[in-house]
């Protein structure tokens, strides 16, 4: 038997499945509903698109808390997770690896676009230090990878549609 090739979206959200999912391999699949729902309708707020724009895979069960990872569909394509307690409470949403706080910073005015813009250029996980207006319309983000302490300068207009500068810092 034959299966037809993975899309590119499929095999994305199969590779943050596992780079994301607390363990998969003690993981159980459960039918919970209501808590993919409450995922798609945080991640899309977050994300500033519709519920409909966004894929989950099945809730996980993990020593007694519950995950549902995601991903957006077509454009971009952006991953998140959200977590649940054993009371099925959300306690956390991750977008593209970002803690949720991080991801929603809206440090000195920026709007979401340009934070969004300097994030997905530094392509893995990363917090925002620093958020300076430069010239009207004009912001310099100043990020650090979490896993090292590489640190970049993103200079990107408020509108999020280019990067203007991209400096390493370190």
């Amino acid at each position: 038997m034959t299966f037809p090739p993975l899309t590119r979206s499929a095999l994305a959200l199969c590779v943050a499945t596992l780079a994301l999912a607390p363990s998969v391999t003690l993981a159980e699949i459960v039918a919970e509903p209501q808590l993919a729902k409450i995922c798609l309708g945080a991640a899309a707020e977050k994300l500033g698109t519709r519920p409909g724009n966004l894929m989950t895979l099945p809730v996980e069960r993990s020593r007694g808390k519950y995950t549902v990872n995601g991903q957006s569909d077509g454009g971009a394509v952006r991953m998140f997770s959200c977590t649940f307690d054993k009371h099925r409470k959300m306690t956390g949403l991750t977008i593209d690896g970002v803690a949720e706080a991080a991801a929603a910073a809206d440090v000195g005015g920026a709007p979401r676009a340009a934070l969004d813009k300097c994030l997905e250029m530094i392509g893995v996980p990363a917090t925002i230090e620093t958020v300076s207006a430069l010239k009207p319309g004009f912001f310099e983000i100043i990020l650090r990878e979490s896993a090292s302490k590489r640190r970049v300068a993103c200079t990107v207009p408020g509108d999020g549609h280019e990067t203007s500068d991209w400096v390493e810092l370190n």
